[in-house]
């Protein structure tokens, strides 16, 4: 039974500490993702810009959860992104983790979901592991939350209880949460696989297409580009469908784990650099980065932390004031920081090695001694040492040093010891002397019994809630991914057999709209089934009052001939989504909303308070060359004006004549 409870830990438990990682690396992307929007709130989240807002017309319709319905002026929704970006921060750091996982959530989707004409796969996996993740404990590790908890339940009066190592509890977790995530990490690989159905990916030039995106490419994949031959686009076209569907076997296989998962982190986070590096998609294979982080074993972590300890393997004694309460607070948070216990505590009455004049000195500042070598640090110069051998801690603790700022930190850290003992008053710490009747009296207090059914009954609860939307997820998979479709002929025997009962299609029904209310869209279909052929752009040609014309959007003229890789120099992920949709049928509606935006809008420096008169909006399109195309056969770009649809052309045609009769009359 025990051999039985091991192997099933192995395959479906997750460690906190791979929480706690996914944790900061979750909400650093969170703030970027928000902070890389900030200054596009003028053109798509804000009333000065174009809106975005979908309106339900009929019950039929799918509500997406934002509430940026509810902020409209600039003002309010710059306020709206940087409130989730601070809930983010909160997130990275742990602190109220919980409260701020639920308010990060709800943020970005907000803002994923106010303009889903911008969508990508980055903002969908985003979502979804938002959603995920919402039920799992990421800040039992490595937090603040951990800790405010620590110090809680496990005082330290003095050097000695200072020098005991904490022994860790089990650090094993189960939750449906987890193997949603698992779920979730396996279906966008399969489906990514198996939608890949086109001729391209037949013929083997998919990747060669895929590196003659101008628009995507980065320097880096400009460079690969001139090396694409048809011998490596056949291997790497071949082998990534292959690829990504013997992911969900090995992340779920049940035996030679954690093995079969370290061979997909190890596949894929080179899959997703290589891609990151050569194409500019955004963030999805950082937010794939992160979640296949959730695939660490304990084991794992334990190999990590040892082979980060052989990095840090200088040992220093601490001396500090033992009289002061402040500085013994400080010393318990450096305790549950020091994971690999390079530190040695002691105080003025510690007897062995002593620095010289060692009582003079704690007076004003901390003491810390190699004992190897006898040499002896203070002040901020000291507090380097220690952050030093601290997990990371050697990317900060240089900046403590620098010439120059050292002056700074050595001012900031004497005006902190000038003022520890007011300090310890104000924490309601012990001034003089460690040992408080009052402190000590406050042992941590056991659960009431009621209290721990009602932890258990809630588990119980979100673990169903996970179960319920997980099978709703896979199934909903199951009937957006075209190529799951058109390789299962059973699948579509039973979708018909479904067909036939009305409880099962609105069952479906209902479980399809909780899903898309905060989109989470399992339609995996990058580079599928083929590899886009047609590029488009947008410019725009504007005309001011005094008859000056002005191009936006065009980098070099030399674009409208041809598309090149150093004419589109700015590009930006959004602005090449808007510019790719916006005449497609379900969003010409915007095309006359853009141009009215162009109009009025002072977004634009070039503007400078000039009045626009006229703009036009020109599409360019640009079909990739075949492979060993000759360069003079090149296609030409094709110039189409965008004009919207029938009917708001119309109504612009009544306004403007109505303007007209309106001047006329003046």
């Amino acid at each position: 039974m025990i051999m039985l409870r091991k192997y099933i830990q192995k395959w479906l438990y997750v460690d906190v500490r791979v929480l706690a990682l996914f944790r900061i690396i979750f909400g650093f992307l969170g703030i970027l993702d928000v902070l890389r929007r900030y200054y596009l709130i003028d053109v798509f989240y804000s009333t000065s810009g174009m809106n975005f807002r979908r309106e339900v017309t009929s019950k039929y319709s799918i509500k997406y959860f934002t509430l940026l319905d509810h902020f409209l002026t600039t003002t309010e929704v710059q306020l709206f992104f940087i409130i989730t970006a601070l809930c983010f921060f909160c997130l990275m750091v742990g602190y109220r983790t919980r409260l701020f996982q639920i308010l990060s959530a709800v943020g970005l989707i907000s803002i994923h979901n106010a303009a889903v004409i911008l969508e990508n796969g980055g903002d969908m996996a985003f979502n979804n592991y938002l959603i995920w993740t919402m039920f799992l404990p990421l800040g039992t590790s490595w937090s603040i939350d951990s800790l405010r908890k620590s110090i809680r339940e496990i005082p330290e009066y003095d050097l000695n209880d200072l020098n005991k190592k904490v022994i860790p509890k089990s650090t094993h977790y189960f939750h449906f949460a987890y193997v949603a995530c698992l779920v979730q990490l396996s279906m966008i690989y399969f489906y990514a696989g198996l939608n890949k159905t086109g001729a391209m990916w037949k013929d083997g030039t998919a990747v060669f297409y895929a590196y003659q995106l101008e628009t995507f490419l980065t320097p880096i994949g400009e460079c690969v580009s001139q090396y694409m031959n048809f011998e490596l686009s056949y291997f790497m076209t071949h082998s990534a469908p292959h690829v990504q569907m013997f992911a969900p076997i090995a992340i779920f296989f049940p035996v030679l784990q954690p093995w079969m998962r370290r061979m997909v982190f190890i596949t894929f986070i080179g899959f997703h650099g290589l891609i990151e590096i050569c194409f500019g998609i955004g963030l999805f294979g950082w937010i794939m980065f992160s979640a296949l982080l959730l695939l660490l074993s304990q084991e794992d972590i334990n190999i990590m932390k040892t082979m980060l300890s052989r990095c840090f393997n200088r040992e220093y004694i601490v001396f500090y004031d033992r009289d002061c309460g402040f500085c013994h607070f400080i010393a318990r948070i450096i305790k549950r920081m020091d994971v690999f216990s390079r530190l040695t505590w002691a105080d003025r009455l510690t007897e062995n090695n002593n620095p010289k004049k060692l009582n003079n000195l704690l007076k004003n500042t901390i003491v810390i001694l190699d004992p190897k070598t006898d040499k002896v640090w203070t002040r901020h110069r000291g507090f380097a040492r220690i952050i030093s051998v601290l997990p990371f801690g050697f990317l900060f603790s240089w900046i403590l040093c620098i010439p120059g700022l050292e002056k700074l930190f050595g001012y900031i850290y004497d005006l902190i010891s000038n003022n520890r003992i007011h300090l310890s008053k104000i924490m309601g710490l012990p001034a003089c002397g460690i040992v408080d009747e009052n402190l000590t009296s406050k042992l941590p207090k056991e659960d009431h019994v009621f209290f721990s059914m009602g932890k258990k009954g809630i588990g119980i609860a979100s673990n169903l809630l996970v179960l319920m939307l997980l099978i709703g997820a896979v199934d909903y998979s199951t009937m957006v991914n075209k190529g799951y479709r058109k390789y299962s002929s059973k699948e579509a025997k039973k979708i018909k057999k479904v067909k036939k009962s009305t409880y099962h299609i609105n069952a479906r029904q209902k479980m399809k709209r909780i899903l898309l209310y905060p989109r989470m869209h399992q339609n995996w279909n990058m580079f599928a089934p083929t590899v886009l052929r047609n590029e488009k752009w947008v410019i725009a040609e504007i005309t001011f009052k005094d008859g000056e014309k002005l191009s936006l959007f065009k980098e070099n003229e030399n674009v409208e001939e041809n598309f090149e890789y150093q004419y589109f120099t700015k590009k930006n992920q959004f602005w090449r989504k808007f510019f790719n949709r916006i005449n497609k049928s379900g969003y010409k509606k915007y095309i006359l909303q853009f141009k009215k935006w162009l109009t009025n809008t002072d977004y634009f420096s070039e503007y400078s308070g000039r009045e626009v008169v006229e703009v036009k909006v020109w599409q360019l399109l640009e079909s990739s060359p075949n492979l060993n195309m000759a360069p003079e056969d090149r296609p030409k770009v094709r110039k189409i004006e965008l004009l919207g649809t029938k009917k708001e052309n119309r109504k612009s045609k009544k306004i403007r004549k109505l303007k007209k009769s309106q001047l006329r009359k003046k």
